[in-house]
Parts: C-alpha cells; sequence; structure tokens
C-alpha cells in the first residue's frame, strides 16, 4: 500500500509511537488496501505520518509504510498539520501510558505555535489502560475560549494486524457524531468488532479482556500444542490441529452467537465421552477460577495506570 499525501479533503492519521501497536493497525489498513475484496469506492484514503524514538527507525517505518511521512523530531509540523488541516485529522496515541502526558502537552504546544490557532482540532484517540478521558482533557487543556480536543478511548488488540481486531471504545461528552463516526469507520477497517462503551470504567474491564485475550488464547493453543506432542503427535501438525480448531470454534461462535456458550460446550461433551472427562479434568484443575484471576489481576493492573 502507498499512502496518500495530506490534504483539505483526506483523512490523516497521526500516530504518536510506531510500536507494536502502530504497526499492526497500519499493517490492517495496509492489507485493506491490498484487498481484492473491496471495490475502491469501498476504500478511504489515508494519509499518514507517524514519530519514532529512534533515527534508525526512519527509513525501516517509510520503507515498510511508503507514502507515509515518518520522523523522530515531536516538534515536526508536518507531524501534526495544524497550520493545514485535513478534512479529517485522528491523532492515535500509541506510546506506553507512562509516556501519555508528555504527548498531550507536546499536541498541545503545537496547536498553540500554529498561526492562527486551529479550529478544526483533530480528535485524539488513546490506546491505553487506566488513563481517564478527565485527566486526558486536563493535560491537552487549550487556552480560555478556544475548543476543546474531543478525546476517544480505545482499546484495540494485536489481531488488528489482519483485519481481525476486537475494540472497545469510550468518547469524551462534547464529541459529535461525525468525529465518532470518523473514529468507527477507521477501527472497522482492521477491527471487525468494535463496540461503544456507556460507562467508562468499563473500558479498564475490556482492555482485560479483549486487550489481553490474545495471550491467554495463544498460552491455551501453546499447552493443547505442548500436551499433543507429549502423546506423540509432530509439534507442526499438533500447531496446524490446535489452530485451526481456534479458528474454527471462534466462527461456530461468531456466527451462532445466538447460541449460548454452554450449550456449545455440552454439543460437544457426548454424555460419558472423552471431551466430558477431559472438561472434568479441567474443573478439577480450577480452569475457570484461573482463568478469572488472570482477568481480574489484569484489570487491577489496567486501573493502576491511571
Amino acid at each position: 500500500m502507498h499512502f496518500v499525501q495530506p490534504s483539505r479533503t483526506t483523512t490523516h492519521l497521526t500516530f504518536v509511537g510506531g510500536g507494536t501497536l502502530a504497526c499492526a493497525i497500519l499493517d490492517g489498513l495496509s492489507e485493506q488496501a491490498a484487498s481484492t475484496a473491496l471495490r475502491p469506492s469501498q476504500r478511504t484514503d489515508y494519509s499518514v505520518s507517524i514519530t519514532v524514538r529512534r533515527q534508525e527507525c526512519i527509513e525501516q517505518i517509510s520503507k515498510r509504510y511508503p507514502g507515509a511521512y515518518v520522523t523522530d523530531n515531536n516538534d515536526d509540523e508536518k507531524l501534526w498539520l495544524f497550520d493545514h488541516a485535513p478534512a479529517v485529522h485522528i491523532i492515535l496515541i500509541c506510546t506506553k501510558p507512562h509516556s501519555t502526558s508528555d504527548v498531550c502537552e507536546r499536541i498541545r504546544l503545537a496547536h498553540d505555535k500554529s498561526c492562527p490557532p486551529c479550529q478544526n482540532l483533530p480528535v485524539v484517540v488513546t490506546m491505553c489502560p487506566g488513563i481517564t478521558i478527565s485527566k486526558l482533557e486536563t493535560w491537552l487543556r487549550l487556552g480560555k475560549n478556544q475548543n476543546s480536543f474531543t478525546v476517544v478511548r480505545t482499546m484495540p488488540n494485536t489481531p488488528v494486524s489482519i483485519r481481525q481486531g476486537a475494540t472497545a471504545f469510550f468518547t469524551s461528552e462534547h464529541a459529535t457524531d461525525e468525529e465518532v463516526e470518523s473514529v468507527v469507520a477507521l477501527f472497522r477497517v482492521f477491527s471487525p468488532c468494535v463496540e461503544r462503551l456507556l460507562e467508562e470504567n468499563l473500558l479498564d474491564v475490556a482492555a482485560a479482556v479483549s486487550g489481553s485475550g490474545p495471550a491467554y488464547i495463544f498460552q491455551l493453543y501453546k499447552c493443547l500444542v505442548a500436551a499433543g506432542v507429549e502423546c506423540g503427535l509432530p509439534e507442526g501438525l499438533a500447531r496446524a490441529l490446535v489452530t485451526q480448531t481456534g479458528v474454527g470454534s471462534s466462527l461456530l461462535a461468531n456466527n451462532q452467537a445466538e447460541v449460548p456458550l454452554q450449550k456449545m460446550i455440552r454439543d460437544v461433551c457426548v454424555p460419558g465421552g472423552s471431551t466430558e472427562k477431559g472438561m472434568k479434568s479441567l474443573e478439577d484443575a480450577g480452569f475457570q477460577a484461573a482463568v478469572a484471576n488472570a482477568v481480574s489481576r489484569s484489570l487491577e493492573a489496567n486501573r493502576a495506570m491511571g
């Protein structure tokens, strides 16, 4: 994919940070652009600027995403575009949580340096748990009688890199329908599940469930593969069987969303059969309690980030 150049008719994305999550989103956008299943009218052209921490990353990221503007200078005007506001501008903060306040300060200072001050403000999107809308708005607060940045807190997960992400989000009170739609449209490119939350505190819960969820699922895959190998299966064959079982099971649960998960479990467990015995072993080992504890510990850590 080759990203387009910024203009007053494009949607511009500023990525603060070029790490794993930013690249996962950019990979998802690239995959959408390369898809032959979509007509040109179904695609959105994006212009992109990316800030990275180290000089040596500039060439690497530039080659990976042709057309994107990449810099390690956070004061670069081409990064923020406050003097040349595009039709839609979304700033995605993809840094570690402890850097978020500094990034917000940088955004605010860049705005104050623009001449005249930009009135069509970008939407600021964060992707970290724990840091509230109220705190973000304080860090982004502009001078008296000036507009306020709209803030959207999101929690995507790493499958966005193959356009199979799950994302929950919560917005600041003054977010307009158009602003929300622009963010949802962006996230739907790489996240089939985009859910708006009505209570902000639930975002940290979503982060513990779907944000951390891929790691939990990969851990289950790893254990199943190891068990298969222990019982004699070649590792490659065991992994192929396990991962396809995961894909098929996920699709089945998704396609039959009205069917309770407990019924789907029962459908596999023939009374007195081998699966029922395996499930009893998981129950005896405290499987459900272990998962609940993992989510609880993750949630606790998420809330501590604020």
